[in-house]
């Protein structure tokens, strides 16, 4: 017997369309850009990964740089959003930023990537970098770091952390790091280049 639902009691699912360059199938990843900022959040100040750039009304002006001033160490942790779709990093991350000092080889920039978890307990996925110490007195000098990760899982309700470390050693003297999200300046930008698992 024949019933009577017609011939839509399962129509067909919509479909989803997704584009990939060739060299993100030839490599297997897909790479998003993210650009380190200082945002305010509910009437504080945090730091922050965004998948865009901002216009310069959205930022106040203290937040385009971070400053450490004599011998010691500012760490600075730029947090993503939480995800809502798992992915899985994987491959080599790339950080491109720019730093300024106002005495020779007093600057040392570290590098780390972590996966902060839904109670925000950080585990970290790459091992610390270490930039060669700069000589050029009170100039910008932009620099590029590769960061080799361990292929991790990441789940709904986790972010990612871009963990900077701004030392100044026994030399003195003081540090600027810049992260200007929304000057046109690409040198004046902290930016990560994030590789996530797309095809095996």
């Amino acid at each position: 017997m024949a019933l009577p639902f017609g011939t839509n009691l399962f129509p067909p699912r919509g479909e989803i369309i997704e584009t990939f360059d060739f060299n993100d199938i030839a490599t297997g990843l897909g790479f998003e850009n993210f650009w380190a900022t200082v945002i305010i959040d509910t009437g504080s100040t945090k730091t922050q990964l965004i998948p865009f750039q901002v216009t310069p009304r959205a930022i106040f002006p203290a937040g385009t740089s971070t400053t450490q001033i004599g011998v010691g160490t500012t760490t600075l942790n730029f947090d993503t959003s939480t995800f809502n779709l798992p992915r899985t990093a994987r491959g080599t991350a790339y950080i491109t930023y720019s730093a300024k000092q106002t005495v020779s080889t007093a600057i040392i920039i570290k590098a780390q990537m972590a996966v902060v978890d839904s109670g925000g307990t950080p585990t970290t996925i790459s091992s610390e970098f270490t930039a060669n110490q700069y000589t050029t007195i009170n100039a910008d000098v932009a620099d590029l770091l590769a960061m080799p990760l361990t292929q991790t899982n990441i789940k709904v309700g986790e972010k990612l952390r871009l963990i900077i470390k701004m030392e100044i050693d026994a030399s003195a003297g003081n540090g600027v790091l810049n992260h200007d999200n929304t000057n046109s300046d690409s040198d004046l930008h902290l930016k990560l280049l994030m590789p996530f698992r797309i095809v095996d």
